[in-house]
């Protein structure tokens, strides 16, 4: 069965379901992860966002629509995801001895790309569009009619709606009769209809509810947003970021865009919307402003310039933060080779951290292979390699004996280096854009001498992640940081992982045992995705803080969480 044939028979199976019933069963499972370890249907999918919405689309905008209601207990669920996976991995090389060097660099790309959603929390997107559309509030509001703090505070009041919503959807789970029931189920002391029968009618009820649509919460009218925001704009952004459910042939492939990246609300007739995934809405919110201003050619230039210095701005804070001030020295734009500008440089008790920023884009991956390796090396080199290459310009000096000075643009010196008194040097390369495996392990990719260390290459929001946790729930954040640039360095070539926050965890939950790893020759080692779930549970505790807060700031100050 070629690949068009596989797409038809999906379409065919997705299309005979209810078009609310079927969206809002994925949604629920987007927001709502099972445990992974549980042998059901949903698990067989590999990512819980891309796939979902790739099946909702074809439900959506399918020219046939039948009146099914989807459930749990559809056999159909696992035939979804057996053609799927099908489709996702059709040009892949049924041979492992097909395998070349270019071509596993490929399909790292392709499932970076295709496989993930953007991996962050929602107060690091909320945040971005603050400090990046900010300076060119006057233009969106003249264009669209939308201010910053509107857009940023609609996103939150969709969230408060379905947070709310669910805890009173779901209450009934927490009643001590519901706790007792599933205890008797699980343990197998009762089967299921017995054990039901003893509840309350009202939780037979609320269970009966939820069953029915546990998507419920995920649903909200315009009317429900314009009690606390301005009607007006809320229809203006509900026009932007919504679609609505019409035949389009067009959309059918699980490598084009998917609709719902641009317009994650659904609207049905009724004039009901349903949220698809809330986290996609700030990052819809900036690629829509972002793509409108980058298309003028009086903002183009000025949005470029100030996403890059904004990145500059972002790092250095983030490294102020970490580090005590009496304690490190920052330099910042400054020179050691005339009209060679380096990024960022700490001195930190005998320790030197170079520190380079790079804000070039990471393009979509060709499919074809040959293709996909030309561009893909290229945005490496453009981003990464240029980052190291520069980070190693100002390594050699410090690998030097002879004294040197750290200038500013003026040529005034700044402070004068005296290599013998640093005994520690590290790079690190931080990125606007996500390089999953090819970031992860630099060994595929980065051109180096025999003998020099490789940098510590990370994404933005993994770095602040990171540090966050280091600063807010580790007794010695700096010391830690040092120990796991020390021994980080040391996986490369032997290592996958598909993000960089999986290995920062192993590293958390033991410092002893990630040193063996790293120190281990004859070892290849493995992150499980799994592993970044760590800073999942200080997120929901509450011990992972970011200065946007994901909720109205009322919902905070009156002690409603």
């Amino acid at each position: 069965m070629d690949l068009e044939q596989k797409i038809n028979k999906l379409q065919s199976l997705v299309s005979k379901y209810d078009t609310e019933s079927f969206a809002g069963f994925f949604a629920y499972f987007i927001k709502h992860h099972p445990d992974p370890a549980a042998s059901i249907s949903i698990n067989k999918f590999g990512s819980k966002l891309k796939d979902f919405l790739y099946l909702i689309s074809l439900n959506v905008f399918s020219e046939e629509r039948g009146n099914k209601k989807l459930e749990f207990s559809n056999r159909e669920i696992e035939i979804f995801a057996n053609i799927l996976n099908d489709i996702k991995g059709y040009d892949n090389p049924v041979n492992i001895n097909e395998h070349t060097p270019k071509s596993v660099i490929h399909e790292m790309a392709i499932r970076n790309h295709f496989d993930n959603g953007v991996l962050s929390y929602v107060e690091q997107d909320l945040e971005k569009i603050r400090r990046i559309f900010t300076p060119f509030e006057n233009e969106i509001v003249n264009e669209f009619g939308l201010d910053i703090n509107f857009l940023i505070g609609i996103c939150k009041e969709i969230e408060l709606i379905s947070k709310i919503r669910a805890k009173k959807q779901m209450s009934f789970k927490h009643s001590k009769e519901f706790i007792d029931f599933n205890e008797k189920v699980q343990v197998k002391k009762m089967n299921f209809s017995d054990a039901f029968a003893l509840l309350p009618e009202n939780t037979q009820e609320d269970f009966y509810s939820f069953s029915f649509k546990n998507y419920a919460h995920l649903i909200f009218k315009a009317e429900d947003l314009y009690q606390r925001l301005d009607k007006q704009k809320v229809d203006i952004f509900l026009s932007l970021f919504s679609c609505t459910p019409v035949p389009n042939t067009n959309i059918r492939y699980y490598t084009a865009e998917n609709p719902f990246e641009s317009t994650p609300l659904l609207k049905f007739s009724d004039g009901i919307y349903l949220s698809l995934y809330g986290k996609q809405i700030p990052i819809s919110i900036y690629k829509f402003l972002y793509a409108n201003l980058i298309e003028s050619p009086r903002y183009n230039s000025k949005l470029r310039k100030h996403r890059e210095k904004s990145l500059e701005y972002k790092v250095v804070e983030l490294f102020k933060y970490l580090f005590p001030i009496k304690d490190a020295l920052f330099y910042e734009n400054y020179y050691v080779i005339n009209n060679f500008e380096q990024d960022l440089l700490i001195i930190y008790k005998g320790t030197a951290i170079i520190v380079e920023i790079k804000a070039s884009k990471l393009r979509e991956p060709f499919r074809d292979p040959n293709k996909a390796y030309l561009r893909l090396k290229e945005d490496f080199k453009n981003a990464v390699q240029y980052g190291f290459d520069q980070c190693k310009r100002i390594e050699d000096y410090f690998y030097d004996n002879e004294e040197f000075n750290i200038t500013d643009g003026k040529k005034k010196v700044l402070y004068t280096i005296k290599p013998k008194k640093i005994h520690t040097i590290h790079s690190i390369v931080v990125t606007l854009e996500r390089f999953g495996s090819l970031q992860t392990d630099l060994s595929l990719l980065l051109q180096k001498e025999e003998g020099v260390d490789y940098p510590w290459s990370v994404y933005i929001d993994d770095l602040e992640t990171f540090l966050l946790t280091l600063k807010q729930n580790i007794k010695n954040p700096v010391s830690e940081f040092l120990n796991f640039l020390n021994l980080r360095r040391k996986l490369h070539g032997k290592m996958y992982a598909v993000d960089e926050l999986d290995v920062c965890a192993t590293y958390l939950q033991s410092s002893i045992k990630f040193r063996r790893f790293c120190d281990a020759n004859d070892t290849f080692i493995t992150f499980s995705p799994y592993e970044q779930g760590d800073f999942d549970k200080l997120y929901w505790a509450d011990k992972l803080r970011f200065k946007e807060n994901a909720l109205p700031d009322e919902y905070y100050e009156f002690g409603l969480l």
